[in-house]
């Protein structure tokens, strides 16, 4: 009886995951080491995306800015097909990307820019791609002392949009310029606020502007917004 339990759980699983939705559209903008902007066909709005399986380095700890940056090498402006699985606690959709056929997830692990995902006691599915790059020291692996996400928002926080804290820039290789706006509350996201009333600083309108699809908040398109509301000369 448990052999046939276990293999309806599997078929189910399978039969699961075959049904999945998926997700057509060109990457239109990159957040971080694990998530992005996908812009579908129209009419359908923009798909705020979290790779799914993968966990890369904050924005604002060691590694964080490279592992952005080798995702949006890999696919920024590129058209990807994603295999959707439902959402994350933050709303986003989560799902694995693919170009053409490479998965781009499992890419980036692979590469170095991201860990396999934890789940309690399970080590994610890309733990044998993790293995590989620690071995062959690739990515956040090279100089070592590298700490999970999770491990780094206990001990600093979490990022404000433009911050880099002075404490962990441990890494040889270091991170890119942060832009100048400091102020936005912690853990700051696209939440559909477009216009400059619905904003509560200079550097919340800044961010917003330079990370969210959508914004009118920059007429005269000089890179500063708001500057009637909040960002005067």
């Amino acid at each position: 009886m448990k052999f046939w339990i276990v293999i309806a759980a599997l078929l189910g699983a399978a039969l699961a995951q075959a049904a999945a939705p998926r997700l057509e559209g060109k990457v239109s903008r990159v957040t971080d080491g694990d998530s992005l902007w996908i812009e579908p066909p129209a009419p359908a709005a923009p798909v705020e995306l979290r790779l799914e399986g993968i966990d890369a380095p904050e924005i604002c700890q060691a590694w964080g800015p490279e592992a952005r940056q080798a995702l949006a090498e890999l696919v920024l402006g590129q058209q990807v097909s994603v295999k959707t699985s439902g959402r994350d606690t933050h709303g986003r959709t989560l799902g694995t990307v693919f170009l053409g056929t490479q998965n781009v997830n499992k890419t980036l692990v692979q590469e170095g820019h991201a860990w396999s995902m934890r789940y309690k006691y399970d080590r994610g599915p890309y733990v044998a791609d993790e293995r590989m790059a620690k071995a062959l020291s690739r990515g956040l692996n090279r100089d070592g002392g590298a700490i999970l996400p999770r491990d780094f928002r206990q001990q600093h926080g979490p990022c404000q949009a433009g911050e880099l804290p002075a404490n962990v820039l441990g890494s040889k290789t270091p991170p890119a310029s942060p832009p100048k706006a400091t102020t936005v509350a912690a853990s700051p996201r696209c939440d559909g606020r477009t216009r400059c009333s619905q904003m509560t600083s200079c550097a919340e309108a800044t961010w917003f502007l330079k990370h969210c699809p959508g914004v009118e908040m920059d007429g005269n398109r000089d890179g500063v917004p708001c500057e009637k509301q909040w960002c005067r000369p």
